[in-house]
């Protein structure tokens, strides 16, 4: 039962609706099993908060396990993703700095746990913390890609882009296609790639590391989306159609199986930048009415990025710019949401409102540290108030 248990968990950790599917056809059976204990018990029913979509109350539910029994290290696991999932920091943080407390220094399992730290901590804007906890992690276990995937984000943090290029190419060597979340270690590698402006790299990337996935159809594909709309929106006279095609019919049977609003954004997306806005419209009213409370300025952000496609860059920046600091509720990564901001400066700089794009600047994340694309965008943004102040003093 309790290999069944951990393989549910595993399995509604994918956020994906068909292995949601399977991890409610595993529990079934066991909650009508006789003599289950309280632990079971309440795990079972965590488990099925996780299944019918309702993520704060299965959050809930598996803290209460870790509450009474504190050195249940799959409902630490479980509280640490619903967190992440939930777009909960602080409570990621708090929750596993708790648990880290419980383990002895030589528990097989406390290096994981310190990398689950260190993640948390750098989300929370902790970097050096981060580091620390995340160095301490590899040193107990060199091969846990959760430790080394926070160590990536710290370097993404802190602006140091060839640096982590560097740090991934050589912990990927050697490592085959099988390597846990392969795909999302390589799009780091191509974002770094990105902000230096090897956009060849990062087409190389895409292609090799990216596109190559495990399965037929999974949500591998999340990264594909951001990356490309990355690569679109900083290269615009680059002709990406063959690959948005591609990716659109993977996406395309996405409609039947939303289940979770940040997938469905990176479907949403697909849909609009392919034209296919039928599709994307009726997304997004599934959205809407799957009975779960859709968090505020989510459908700004939805509709702000339909509205980009479009062409209707005034129409983007200003739904962005009053949105873009609530999307952690989305879920996510704090990189992965930066396409958000980012779009709403390309959308400013479009409809030439300096105003919101000097907003976006000054309040976003991206734009803390220096690269040849950001330096690009700092040109852009002085040349468009230079003209702002030009049109101002000929029209007195």
């Amino acid at each position: 039962m309790a290999l069944q248990l951990m393989l549910a968990v595993d399995l509604l950790s994918s956020m994906e609706r068909t292995a949601v599917m399977e991890a409610a056809t595993i529990c079934a059976p066991l909650r009508g099993a006789e003599l289950v204990e309280a632990r079971t018990g309440a795990v079972l029913s965590a488990i099925g908060f996780w299944t019918a979509g309702d993520l704060p109350a299965a959050r809930n539910g598996f803290q209460a396990v870790v509450d009474t029994y504190p050195g249940d290290a799959v409902s630490i696991y479980a509280v640490h993703m619903l967190d992440f999932y939930s777009g909960d920091a602080p409570h990621m943080l708090a929750s596993i700095a708790q648990a880290v407390e419980v383990f002895a220094a030589d528990d097989p399992g406390i290096g994981y746990l310190h990398g689950l730290h260190g993640f948390a901590l750098e989300e929370n804007g902790r970097i050096e913390a981060a580091i620390d906890r995340c160095r301490l992690a590899l040193e107990l276990n060199p091969g846990d890609i959760y430790a080394m995937h926070a160590m990536v984000h710290c370097l993404y943090e802190t602006g140091r882009h060839e640096e982590g290029s560097r740090y991934i190419r050589e912990y990927m060597r050697g490592r085959d296609a099988s390597t846990p979340m392969r795909i999302h270690v390589w799009w780091h590698y191509a974002l770094f790639e990105l902000y230096a402006d090897n956009v060849q790299e990062v087409l190389a990337c895409y292609r090799i590391g990216i596109r190559r996935k495990t399965s037929l159809r999974s949500n591998e594909d999340l990264d594909a989306v951001t990356l490309l709309w990355r690569l679109a929106l900083i290269r615009p006279s680059m002709d990406l159609s063959g690959y948005w095609r591609s990716l659109y019919q993977d996406w395309k049977p996405y409609l039947e199986e939303s289940w979770y609003l940040f997938n469905d954004f990176h479907a949403y997306i697909a849909y609009c930048q392919s034209g296919d806005y039928d599709r994307a419209d009726s997304l997004l009213g599934t959205v809407l009415a799957r009975g779960t409370e859709v968090p505020e300025g989510m459908v700004d952000i939805f509709l702000g990025f339909r509205s980009f496609t479009t062409g209707d860059y005034a129409d983007a920046s200003v739904r962005l710019a009053r949105s873009f600091h609530r999307s952690s509720a989305m879920g996510g990564s704090n990189a992965q949401r930066d396409v958000i901001e980012l779009t709403g400066i390309e959308a400013a700089l479009r409809s030439r409102n300096y105003e919101l794009a000097e907003r976006f600047r000054d309040s976003g994340r991206i734009f803390r540290h220096q690269s040849p694309v950001l330096t690009k965008y700092e040109d852009r943004l002085t040349a468009l108030r230079i003209s702002e102040n030009h049109t101002q003093g000929v029209l007195k």
